[in-house]
């Protein structure tokens, strides 16, 4: 028999150790965690904010196998530090600090959603202030998917106990 220990801290990090991780937990534990991953990508690509379709084109999942550790990870992975707050931004909302916009011309097709002619407006400098609403992209999936993957990650542990009864 294997010696492990299990180390619990706050509500978000459970962590069981093996002296030696066993085959048969490990294999069934690595696919049950890449089925989980594959959904829990998916669920976090149907609840992205879609503008451009940027943020999409960042996000993407992995399941990191070493030998004494597996782990699935689900995120968005940036390039530049802009990149992350503008991430961030979407999924926390933001209630920044005020900017100032510069003054400048702008060509105006529509009024009120009404089209118009053309019209070249001259805009004065003025005060904005980003107000981003949180999307939870990354939190609200994981939420959802939780009790299926402690589920399948429960069976995986079951079915390998069993096979070496």
């Amino acid at each position: 028999m294997t010696d492990f220990g299990i180390e619990v801290s706050g509500d978000r990090k459970a962590i069981l150790r093996f002296e030696e991780f066993p085959k048969a937990a490990h294999d069934r534990l690595f696919e049950a965690l890449t089925d989980i991953e594959q959904q829990l990508e998916a669920a976090v690509i149907a609840s992205e904010p879609t503008k451009s379709g940027a943020l999409r084109s960042l996000t993407g999942g992995r399941v990191y196998d070493h030998a004494n550790r597996i782990a699935a990870v689900v995120g968005v992975r940036v390039q530049t530090g802009n990149e992350a707050r503008k991430a961030a931004a979407l999924e926390y909302g933001s209630r920044g600090v005020a900017i100032t916009v510069e003054a400048h011309f702008m060509t105006l097709d529509h009024i009120w959603r009404r089209a118009i002619s053309p019209i070249a407006v001259d805009l004065p400098e003025y005060m904005r202030r980003p107000m981003i609403t949180p999307h939870a992209f990354l939190k609200g999936p994981i939420d959802a998917v939780r009790g299926i993957a402690i589920a399948q990650m429960q069976a995986a542990i079951d079915q390998a106990t069993q096979e070496n009864q």
